[in-house]
């Protein structure tokens, strides 16, 4: 069924989980992911980021994701992610995305405020949900200063906005790691006591299970993945192929649904909370700040 982000996140971001959102670039994403989905009875989100347009263009892939959605049997997000202007947002919203991204954390922070609020307003008027960045996620390599999300800002920006979920930088990066990342999970907490909002973490890919898990008990409601699925695919295809160089085409279209569905299943279940009893940051939960960081 098709659903808006905040019908997803609302309820991630109360029960402590949170919820996988899968970049899917081919029929073959698409159907294993929801086969995935399906399986384990989980919501998820199917986004497309602007960066992977030429690949993928939104024209073409709106429609299949929208159907695919409104088939499944369990709830589906369609969205945007990385929307880098208000005119790639708008045409999200009018091919049938249920929720946009906004993502203006190079700009100023007052322009940051500005587009967004403004793609807000356009994106309520249309039903449809928005989550916008603060802060500098960076990409796998880059040299990581102190660019995390500041606690203040985040509280003027979502008050300003009037955004539904807020993608936020403590540590984590885009594509595949070298190194694993040293999440700032303290700056998380203080970040969701601030603005009680969902808020989402970008570069999940080769993040490690114990920050993972710290993320979640500390307010991250919906964790990207696109890195995972592509090296999964690839993985497995280069399997086949060395096993049956001369393999044809049909059988690789099942290779590659199956690894996107391998992929999905591993981080749905990894997104979900170990310790549902659990109080939020008690003394004995071991998943309230990783090893070393307590």
């Amino acid at each position: 069924m098709l659903v808006t982000l905040h019908e997803i996140l609302s309820d991630a971001n109360e029960r402590h989980y949170a919820v996988g959102a899968f970049n899917c670039l081919s029929l073959e994403n698409v159907m294993g992911a929801l086969e995935a989905a399906e399986e384990l009875r989980s919501p998820i989100i199917l986004q497309l980021a602007e960066v992977q347009f030429p690949e993928a263009p939104m024209e073409l892939m709106a429609p299949l994701f929208l159907e695919a959605a409104k088939r499944s049997s369990v709830p589906v997000c369609v969205h945007l992610d990385h929307g880098q202007s208000l005119e790639t947002c708008v045409k999200a919203i009018r091919l049938g995305f249920t929720s946009v991204m906004f993502d203006g954390a190079g700009l100023p922070f007052d322009d940051n405020v500005r587009m967004s609020k403004e793609v807000t307003r356009i994106a309520k008027a249309a039903g449809v949900d928005v989550e916008a960045e603060l802060g500098k996620v960076g990409d796998a390599g880059d040299s990581m200063a102190d660019v995390f999300t500041d606690v203040g800002e985040s509280v003027r920006f979502v008050e300003e906005t009037g955004i539904d979920a807020l993608a936020i930088a403590i540590g984590n990066q885009h594509g595949h790691y070298v190194h694993t990342p040293q999440l700032n999970i303290q700056r998380l907490i203080e970040i969701h006591d601030a603005v009680g909002l969902p808020l989402v973490l970008h570069g999940g890919s080769g993040t490690s299970i114990e920050d993972f898990k710290a993320c979640i008990r500390n307010g991250i409601c919906k964790i990207n993945v696109a890195t995972a699925i592509q090296r999964g695919v690839m993985k497995r295809i280069k399997e086949r192929l060395a096993q049956n160089p001369d393999e044809e085409y049909i059988p690789l279209k099942k290779v590659m649904t199956e690894a996107s569905r391998e992929v999905v299943t591993e981080h749905i279940l990894l997104f979900k909370d170990p310790y549902p009893t659990s109080p939020r940051g008690g003394e004995k939960d071991p998943l309230y700040l990783p090893e070393g960081r307590r």
